[in-house]
């Protein structure tokens, strides 16, 4: 909490009063971070103000510059791989678009929603999202088709007809995919802050990539089936990619290695032995979801595969909760004592930890208060999480 908050007693509860205007508050309204200062830690990380006040660095420009121009390779890639059919099958192919529509909003949704605390800013989701549905399964199709062919060079055909796909997509798409988490993390800096940053924008940029494949997918199927029904088949390869597989595909490998990245952001990309272990143990664990997705082992039977399924899921759901409870643990904690350093009780300062908390102590607040107190919880959660990354790091 800012020191130029003070903590009042209102119909909202126990809620920092606003800002004095004298020389003590001018000063805790600086730019320049103090050491000791809530948000801060030491004074290592800057407030929100000054990360704005200073603007873009030139490692996040660049990142952005990068982001563009393989969203817009990628973009390009799909129009080659897609505007045939479009051209002949314009109906079809428009009901692909709009369940892979469908399919993309109700994830984004989903992943922003499991953030822990509180749901992650729109726009650096929407890039990784964006990532993943063009330049990784753009970068991916040319990738792929060439590692395939070196495949069916060293072993044969049938082997590699049989496993190309195991040995082809968890090392190029994995780490196509990783790329974007990487410079979502750089372009913008304070959106993954820590290992539940990284699932969430991992699981975005996979969920992007799973999108843009089942479209790829639900549009061969009308060729495949002879066109003679469509509208049928892009119906059918849609459910049954959304609905098999759905639960553990790219959403899930994604998340996995985007938590990688989250371990890394928190120490400025230069970690310690145990951490870079982690780290590299968790892209290795989600390529080898992917390998077991696409390996032939046991048939390929409806029970397999969906065997398959719950297993990458089981695995993506222990990592989640992992990094889940170390992302509350480090914000309650930055919130029981930026608190008690105010004079807030400890119950009070908790409560904003969770949604239902905040949201009970906004019907606690009078209607000519209401603003007033979202933006002071605004405050306190932006300084306990920027003490929460320091304390991760």
């Amino acid at each position: 909490m800012s020191r130029a908050f003070r903590v009042t007693r209102s119909a909202g509860g126990f809620v920092p009063a606003p800002r004095r205007r004298g020389s003590r508050a001018r000063a805790a309204d600086s730019d320049a971070p103090r050491a000791g200062d809530p948000g801060t830690g030491t004074g290592v990380l800057p407030d929100a103000r000054h990360a704005r006040a200073t603007g873009p660095r030139p490692s996040a420009l660049a990142a952005t510059a990068a982001i563009a121009l393989g969203c817009a390779a990628g973009l390009l890639v799909l129009v080659g791989q897609l505007s045939g059919s479009t051209r002949v099958f314009p109906g079809e192919v428009a009901l692909a678009f709009i369940l892979a529509a469908a399919t993309l909003a109700f994830g984004f949704w989903l992943f922003r929603r499991i953030r822990p605390v509180r749901a992650p800013d729109p726009l650096p989701c929407a890039t990784a999202a964006l990532w993943g549905l063009t330049a990784a399964t753009g970068a991916g199709i040319i990738a792929n088709s060439a590692l395939g062919g070196a495949w069916s060079a060293v072993l044969g055909l049938d082997l590699a007809t049989a496993w190309g796909a195991a040995l082809t997509a968890p090392l190029n798409e994995e780490l196509l995919k990783l790329a974007g988490v990487v410079l979502v993390a750089v372009a913008f800096p304070r959106a993954l802050r820590g290992p539940a940053d990284g699932f969430v924008l991992g699981a975005l940029a996979g969920l992007g990539f799973e999108v843009t494949e089942n479209l790829i997918y639900a549009v061969s199927a009308i060729v495949e089936s002879g066109a003679t029904a469509g509208a049928l088949s892009v119906v059918q390869s849609t459910v049954l990619r959304v609905g098999l597989t759905g639960l553990g595909s790219h959403w899930a490998m994604t998340a996995v290695a985007g938590t990688a990245v989250g371990l890394l952001t928190p120490v400025a990309w230069r970690p310690g032995p145990r951490r870079a272990a982690a780290a590299t143990g968790l892209v290795l664990l989600a390529m080898a979801m992917h390998w077991l997705l696409d390996a032939p082992l046991f048939g390929n039977t409806v029970l397999v595969i969906m065997a398959k399924v719950l297993v990458i899921f089981a695995a993506a759901m222990v990592v989640y909760f992992a990094a889940r409870w170390d992302h509350r643990r480090r914000v309650r904690a930055a919130l029981a004592a930026e608190g008690a350093a105010a004079g807030l009780p400890r119950s009070a300062a908790l409560a904003l930890a969770s949604r239902g908390g905040r949201r009970r102590e906004l019907r606690r607040s009078a209607p000519g208060e209401l603003a007033g107190v979202q933006d002071r919880q605004r405050r306190l959660l932006d300084d306990a999480e920027d003490a929460a990354a320091h304390r991760a790091g």
